[in-house]
């Protein structure tokens, strides 16, 4: 192997490694909102107090338990069919669920066939119970659109879209009943 080669060898695989000691000494994402908010509440300032709660740290922690405070302004955060101007839809995030794997002797042809048949209904299902809430947020868009003065091809897209998602959902149910 010729200096030049050993060189950029050496280049990379120190840079793989820098690569893998940063990612390595990063602080781990919080999936748990339940945590991140406890995390959240004890390192809130403590002279805007007004409402207590006890917060247990980890069995491991070295810290005694100590109270928390909450500013006297929160309210309960509700729901509302209103879809603000400024506010971007954000989809919900949930850890990520691992489809079951065939348990089966996959050399049993009808057996993984029965197997995916299931996976494809289960999917099939899935959209189904999900286009209530997606039209019912389309349409409170529509109605926002229609206060705006949004053009009427916007309007007739968005239509649009109710109508396929309601036709589809019709589509599976069929299918599923077969």
């Amino acid at each position: 192997m010729g200096r030049i080669q050993a060189l950029l060898l050496a280049l990379v695989l120190g840079g793989l490694g820098y690569g893998l000691w940063t990612l390595h000494t990063l602080s781990p994402l919080r999936v748990n909102s339940e945590k991140a908010q406890q995390e959240h509440l004890q390192t809130q300032p403590v002279g805007s107090v007004t409402a207590t709660s006890a917060v247990a740290l980890p069995a491991g922690s070295a810290t005694p338990a100590k109270a928390v405070t909450a500013p006297a302004n929160l309210q309960p955060v509700t729901q509302s069919r209103e879809v603000s101007d400024d506010a971007p839809y954000i989809p919900p995030i949930s850890a990520a669920t691992p489809a079951p794997a065939y348990q089966g002797d996959l050399s049993d042809h009808q057996a993984y066939l029965a197997h995916q048949s299931a996976r494809a209904a289960q999917m099939k299902q899935a959209y189904v119970a999900a286009v209530d809430k997606k039209v019912e947020r389309l349409e409170a868009l529509l109605e926002k659109g229609i206060r705006h003065k949004l053009p009427p091809q916007q309007l007739q897209e968005a239509r649009d879209k109710i109508q396929g998602l309601r036709a589809m959902q019709a589509q599976l149910r069929r299918e599923l009943a077969q």
